[in-house]
């Protein structure tokens, strides 16, 4: 588990540029220049003219994590610290590229050196707390999430982040809390409603609904909202509306596998035979490998006493997934009849 930074001294370093460096930096500027981005070849123009300006070699590095040119974005932001080493942002720039990179490691360390020339940067001690959470380290992000919030007890990702830090230790009711003050300071929090919608679904509380109609509201085009929501309306037993909310969720996007399949699921329960096999078949059609959608239409054709087209499609299921364990069983089944 990562430990609580300590604070660090860090010895600013004068960097004596010559003659000879000078020219260095201008060969490296103008190589650079013919496959660079605009934005990169702007700055580059401006490093000519100013070649000690830690501010200007930061900002080229911030340039190049955008394009997604990481040993170069990496290179110059370590260069803007050499040449400024009391900035903390520029070491929260080098966090950030290192995290993109997957290095989590290096990631952390910029944090820290972030922190330990500005204990109260707001951002360093968030995009920590994040880090902890990715790497479950939830009692010491949280620790840093009560860091933020006593800088500023009205930011809304502080307690999201917290409630996410609940939900993955098991405390469903902090974590709803939680999420729940978060859109109290942002109303606007579109995935503060989803996340609480979801809690209150596993609960089979019918908040569910209130929630996610509030992040419905904020993005009426969410095909996630819409699939959660008829989810939960099939959870508890309304068809009605679960087969309303499926088919508004299609108008936005046909090619949604899982909606033409919960579909399907709604139409078997009902003993809708035919009707079932038809969404199955417009689920497999978008995906030929939906292991479970073969083997549901096997369950339709069976209950419908056609054991060859069961058989069928239990074994094109087992083709694709031989340890299907529900196709294993009812082709076992079958065999035995």
């Amino acid at each position: 588990m990562f430990k609580y930074f300590s604070i660090i001294s860090f010895v600013i370093v004068t960097l004596l540029v010559s003659s000879c460096g000078n020219n260095s930096a201008e060969s490296d500027a103008i190589a650079a220049d013919t496959l660079s981005p605009q934005d990169v070849r702007e700055l580059n123009k401006k490093i000519l003219d100013d070649p000690n300006n830690a501010s200007l070699y930061h900002e080229r590095g911030a340039a190049y994590f955008k394009h997604k040119m990481y040993d170069e974005a990496i290179a110059d932001v370590q260069r803007a610290i050499k040449l400024d080493s009391t900035n903390a942002n520029q070491y929260i720039t080098l966090a950030d590229i290192y995290l993109a990179t997957n290095k989590t490691r290096g990631t952390k360390e910029a944090l820290e050196k972030s922190l330990a020339i500005d204990p109260e940067n707001k951002k360093a001690l968030m995009k920590l707390a994040e880090l902890l959470f990715l790497v479950r380290s939830y009692d010491e992000s949280l620790k840093y999430l009560d860091e933020v919030l006593k800088l500023d007890q009205y930011n809304a990702k502080a307690y999201f982040m917290k409630g996410m830090n609940f939900l993955e230790t098991g405390d469903t009711n902090k974590a709803i809390s939680s999420m729940q003050t978060a859109v109290e300071q942002d109303q606007n929090y579109y995935a503060a409603y989803m996340e609480i919608g979801v809690l209150y679904a596993d609960k089979k509380n019918k908040l569910a609904i209130d929630y996610y109609d509030n992040a419905l509201k904020l993005q009426p085009h969410s095909t996630e909202a819409h699939y959660c929501k008829g989810k939960f309306f099939q959870d508890i037993g309304d068809w009605n509306n679960a087969i309303q909310t499926y088919n508004t969720l299609l108008g936005l996007d046909s090619t949604f596998k899982d909606a033409y399949y919960n579909l399907g699921a709604i139409e078997l329960i009902n003993k809708k035979y035919q009707s079932a096999i038809a969404y199955f078949d417009r689920a497999i059609n978008i995906d030929p490998k939906y292991v479970e959608a073969y083997f549901a239409k096997g369950t339709a054709y069976q209950a419908m006493n056609n054991k060859k087209q069961a058989m069928e499609n239990y074994s094109l299921a087992l083709q694709m997934d031989p340890q299907f364990e529900p196709a294993l069983k009812s082709a076992k089944s079958l065999q035995g009849q």
